[in-house]
Parts: structure tokens; sequence; C-alpha cells
């Protein structure tokens, strides 16, 4: 018994006794251990145990809302499948299953349960959001909650009768070294791929419950995340799904359950999918969309679904899974594929909670988008996250037939060193390599279209550099070599506008801010001056990050400092996710016929230059070079020069009631400037600007 601290010369007092607990209720509470597993399915006890938020409201578990996810559900405790797999579109009810399965583990089947989460603070807003609202608001969950100091920590839970619930991230810790029943994996697909050297997070869980048998089941779900590894894939099976790592691998090596309707005009089975879907793709995406239907696929039939059909159709429907045959079974026939893993994929068009009318509308706005923008990371999540459905990279489709021919075969006749008539401004990219500077200059029309229209390379210092008669240039080593670059934005470099009285200069440098040791310290000295002399907005040093779970496309910031000690940068750097603008480049030179977003070549590039484009192949982790292409210049000069582009604000060109100074047609442009031959013939020059003030001519020793 704790004594209390006194003062000096005091009796002690001691402290109140805890309220007695009779050894029936203790009892009582560890009798639910001893009973046995209550012969109940996962849907019938969520029916009977769980509360569900309905639109702000909780309620009990309705299992004809999301009527596809029954047998889903109940196979979670299956004695014939040790896995179970569910790949379908975001909010179509995948997360409630997983709830139902900790509902069947706490109420009718106690046992040690996992659920991996994609982070640790992903998980515990899960368990704040989800998990702890969904037992709290169920009555006979919240009766069976421990009570003890360690039975409820956020990431830890433990029930009377012996159920026990962990969560947390794809982490060696929390994936090896533990016998867990059963496995839950939410969002699979937003996890990396492999966990270290250990394996991939699916199979390390699968681990956790070997030695159990037929008690054991690891189930994953997840809207597909990862790219399809083959553009020319032709199905094999029936459900066969596009290979693709992750949710739709584990897919394909299931018994592939697919969605099935009976069509209310023939009769005959189909899977329901948005590729049956029909509207008017001229109208505005919202228009389309409310008037979308869908359409009997079956060649003797083609009779109209309407979108008021879906609920009753749902209601009635019905999996099909593959056979050994090659045929299609229910689950129970015992005709099904043998496996150990039950899978399933659904549809978007089937999904509970998304209307037709707004799938349509935002496939509709993704892909209008990339026309217009060449980027597709909207469509991207559009199709994994609404559809349900892997996504194939428009750089892969436009990959797999991009040639030295191809490309030749779609060159716009237009002359080196002039712009064409729709052009508005121009870039100068700049990549360091060894001994030179390699310059792409591009063209850009309000819409986004462009073509490169000059190609060089520096290679020889200024007269004025240290030792300049007896070396090459070296921007690794000496920073006067850097002033070859200032005539790019001067009248030096100023190219005439086919059809126009005009020429125009580069509005704008991105310069690579990599190369040989010492390029990224003379970079930041060159930006310094260029920034003295009032061009910050014009010279833009460019640092890549490749793959593609980069966050964000670009953006503008300075280096953090390595280390306390280290001097910060005084550069802002314009970061970008290289693969991501390597997918909108291949995306645009697939559009042959040009237009807003795409990117032409012209007549006078070399084939060396060229050919260049055909250097890199896309795969599921990022970019590769192909064996022996050992030059990609092309494609990092397009990359860097449509990052300054956007930076600038290309995106917003098109739509704008006032266009910036720099993107005006004409002499109206803030860089137009008289042609360089003719001067006779050429009209009275622009008004006269405020001069700028003379650049500075800094020491860079100082």
């Amino acid at each position: 018994m704790q004594i209390p601290d006194r003062p000096a010369g005091q009796s002690p007092v001691l402290a109140p006794l805890p309220p007695f607990t009779s050894a029936r209720d203790v009892l009582r509470r560890c009798l639910a251990s001893l009973l046995p597993a209550t012969r109940m399915s996962v849907v019938a006890a969520a029916t009977r145990f769980m509360k569900v938020n309905a639109n702000g409201r909780w309620s009990g578990f309705d299992p004809e809302v999301t009527p596809y996810m029954i047998e889903p559900a109940n196979m979670l405790a299956s004695r014939l499948y040790r896995e179970w797999v569910f790949a379908g579109p975001a909010r179509t009810g995948k997360t409630v299953v997983i709830l139902q399965g900790v509902n069947h583990g706490i109420t009718c089947d106690p046992g040690v349960m996992h659920i991996t989460h994609m982070t640790e603070s992903t998980a515990e807003k899960w368990v704040d959001e989800e998990l702890l609202p969904m037992i709290e608001n169920s009555p006979e969950l919240a009766k069976r909650q421990g009570t003890g100091r360690s039975d409820r920590n956020i990431l830890s839970k433990k029930f009377i009768g012996g159920a026990k619930l962990t969560i947390g991230p794809p982490t060696k810790a929390n994936l090896s070294g533990r016998t867990i029943r059963t496995v839950l994996f939410t969002d699979l697909d937003r996890m990396p791929l492999t966990i270290g050297k250990e394996g991939t997070p699916f199979s390390m869980g699968a681990k956790r419950n070997e030695t159990l048998g037929s008690r054991g089941m690891t189930a994953a779900e997840s809207s597909p995340g990862h790219p399809i590894t083959d553009p020319e894939w032709q199905a094999q099976t029936p459900h066969e799904a596009p290979p693709a790592a992750g949710i739709v691998d584990l897919y394909n090596g299931g018994t592939r359950g697919r969605w099935y309707w009976d069509c209310p005009c023939c009769g005959e089975p189909f899977s329901p999918s948005f590729d049956y879907l029909v509207y008017d793709k001229d109208l505005l995406p919202a228009e389309a969309g409310e008037q979308a239907y869908m359409v009997c696929p079956h060649d003797d039939c083609g009779g109209v679904i309407e979108a008021s059909e879906k609920v009753a159709l749902n209601r009635k429907g019905y999996w099909l899974h593959e056979t050994a045959a090659g045929g299609l079974a229910r689950i129970d026939s015992g005709d099904v594929l043998k496996s150990e893993r039950v899978s399933y994929m659904l549809d978007g068009a089937a999904a509970a909670f998304a209307s037709w009318a707004r799938l349509v509308a935002k496939y509709e706005t993704a892909q209008r988008a990339l026309k217009a923008t060449g980027d597709e990371e909207q469509l991207k999540v559009v199709v994994n996250t609404d559809l349900g459905r892997p996504y194939l990279p428009q750089a892969m489709r436009t990959e797999a037939l991009l040639s030295l021919k191809d490309l030749k075969a779609a060159r716009l006749e237009i002359p080196k060193k002039v712009a064409p008539s729709w052009a508005r401004f121009l870039i100068a990219a700049v990549d360091v390599q060894k001994g030179r500077f390699v310059v792409q200059v591009m063209a850009f029309g309000l819409d986004g279209q462009r073509v490169p229209i000059d190609r060089f390379d520096l290679h020889t210092p200024p007269a004025d550099a240290p030792g300049a008669t007896d070396r090459g240039l070296q921007p690794e080593k000496f920073i006067e070599d850097w002033e070859v670059l200032r005539p790019l934005l001067s009248e030096a470099y100023a190219y005439p506008v086919e059809g126009a009285e005009h020429a125009l200069m580069p509005v704008a440098v991105g310069c690579d801010f990599h190369g040989e040791p010492g390029v990224s310290d003379r970079a930041d000295a060159f930006w310094s001056v260029r920034k003295a002399d009032g061009e910050k907005d014009r010279w833009f040093f460019i640092r890549g990050y490749g793959g593609f779970k980069v966050d964000g496309r670009r953006w503008y910031k300075q280096p953090s400092r390595a280390s306390k000690g280290d001097k910060p940068r005084a550069i802002w750097l314009l970061n970008i996710a290289t693969d991501r603008y390597k997918d909108t480049l291949f995306a645009a030179l697939g559009r042959t016929e040009g237009g807003p977003g795409s990117q032409r070549v012209p007549l006078w590039m070399e084939d060396d230059h060229l050919k260049e484009f055909t250097a890199e192949v896309r795969k599921a982790t990022g970019y590769e070079k192909r064996p022996g292409m050992p030059r990609n210049e092309s494609i990092d000069l397009s990359s860097y020069a449509l990052a300054v582009a956007e930076h600038k604000g290309l995106d917003r060109l098109s739509s704008a009631t006032s266009l910036p100074e720099w993107a005006l047609e004409g002499w109206a442009n803030t860089y137009a400037v008289a042609q360089a031959s003719d001067e006779t013939t050429k009209p009275a020059p622009k008004p006269a600007r405020p001069k700028r003030r003379a650049p500075t001519r800094m020491s860079y020793l100082e």
C-alpha cells in the first residue's frame, strides 16, 4: 500500500482503497475466452453487431447498399482459401469489408488481427476517423473493449474474448517475427512494392499465418496504382487483367472473379464496364455525363440500360470466377480455378457510390486536360481510382511505336532558326555536359503546342576567360565560362517569326543544375549575378527527381542546407518530376497531327538529335536508357523547356482574358525585335521602353 509523502511530525495518511471487484465479475469476463467460435458469416455478423456512418448518422449495416461486397466479405472467413484480394475503384465499399472482418474477429471468432496501412500517420488517422468511431458506436463492440491500461492504445487494441487488433505501416518490424491469424492490407498499391530486401508487403504478411493452415487469412484491398507493363498485352482468359504490379498482379494469381448482371432486355449475363457507356463526346463533360447510358455488349441484343436501373441490377448481380477449363462458375460450384487465393475485380461502372454521370464527366474532363496540356496525371487518377483499372501511360503507347522513321514521317516543314507563325514566346534550354553546353531553343504557342527551332553546342570559352586559347569549355571549373550563356537572352539570339515582320528573343533560359563536380557551385554563383542584374525571372536552374512517387510536378524553392554548418545556397531551383515530364513529352510527340499540347520535330533536325528522342524506355519505376543509346539530350532539353514554360504560366494562357506582355502577338510582345536582315523594309520600331539597368560585370571571385 502506498503511503503518500507527509510533513515531518504528522501521522501517516493512508491512500483510499480501490473499489473491490467480485470473483464472479472476473470469472464472467474471462469465460468469454473459452467460448467456441460462433457459426455466423461475416456479413451476418456485420448486420447484427456493426454500425456504420450513413451520411452523418450511425445506423445498422445494410449489405444491400453494396451487394457486390457480400460474397467477398463472407470469403474473409473461408477455410478453403488462405488469401483474399479485391481490386476496384475508390469509395466502393472496400474499406468497409476490412471493418467487417474486424467485427467478425471480435464478436464471432476472436483472434489476433493486424491491419497494415500506408504509413503510421495515415494509420493513426484511419483509426481515429474510421475504426474507433465504428467501435464506439456499435454497442456490442464497445462492450467488448478491454479496460486495461494497455488495451486501448491508438494502434493496439484488446477485446474481451481474446481478440487483439494492431494497426501499423508496412515495415519489417510489423510484418516479421509474429504469428498473426488475420493480416489485412488496405490501399495496398499506395505502399512500397518491396520492404527492403525482405519481399513484397503481401508476401511478408502471408508468412505471419503460414503455420496456422486454413485458420489463417491474408487479405488485401486497393484500387490499382501501378502502370500496365506490356502495351501489347492481350487477355488469354475471360477475366485476366493487364500485367501490372501490386493488387492487379495478386488478382491475376487468384480465382479472377468479376461482377455480372443479367441484361434486362435479352437476359444474358455480362460484366458491367465503363467501356459499355454511350454518350456524346462533343458535349461539355457534365452534359455528356447526364445523358450517359449503358448498352448491352451482346451483338444480338444492344439493349439500352438507363442509370436508374443500376441499383436493381446490382441487387440481382453475382460473381463469376474462372474455371480450369476456361469457363466461368460461381464460387460454391466446385468448378472454380484451383487456387489458395480468392480474388475479385470490380469495374467503376458498377460501384454503388459513383454515378455514371460523374464517371463520364470526370473521364472526359481528364481527357480534355490531356489533349490541352499533355499532362496525363489527372487521367491516370480517374482510371485508377474511379474506374478501378490499371493505367497504360501514353508514353508507353507512343514509345512502343516511336522510332526514327516515325519521327521523320511527322516532321514539321519549317526552316531552322525560324519560329512558326503561331509562336508567341521562346524558351532556351541548356544541358550541361563535359566540355560543352548543349542548347535547344523551343517555340511555344498559346495552346501549348511547341517545336524546337534551333539546336547547337557551346564548347569554346569566352576570349577573356583564364587560359581560353589553350582549352575547351570547362563549366565545372571556370565561372567565367558561364558567360557564353548570357547572349541567349539578347538580340543575338532573336529568331524571325514565319510570315511576320518581327523576331522573338527567348523569354527565359532553363539550365541543368547537375553535371560534373563543381557545376552546381558555379551555377549558384552565375545565378547570383543574374539576380543582381534584375534577371531572376529569366534564368532558371533545374534539378530533376526521377520516379513516379515524387510529390508534385514542379516546385520553385531554395535548396536546403546539407547540415547545420553549411552555408545555404543563394540560388532558387526549379525542381521537376523528370519522369512525369517525360510522360508528357512522349504523349506530345505521339500527336503527329499537331494541335494543343503537341510537340513536333522540325524538318531540319539531324538524325542524331531525332534519335535521342528514342533513347529511353518507360519502366514501372521510371525511365531507363536503352542499351547502346548514350545520348538523350533531346528528351531532357524538351522537358526543361516545358517546365520553364509551365512555371511562367503556360497552362493559363489559352484561357486568359489578358495575356502577359511576353505572350502577346506581334510587335506588342515584350521580346519582339526587328529581324536581322532587310532593315530597309522594317516597320517603325516599337515605342521605346524604359531602359534596363546595365548588366553588372561582377567579379565572381568576390
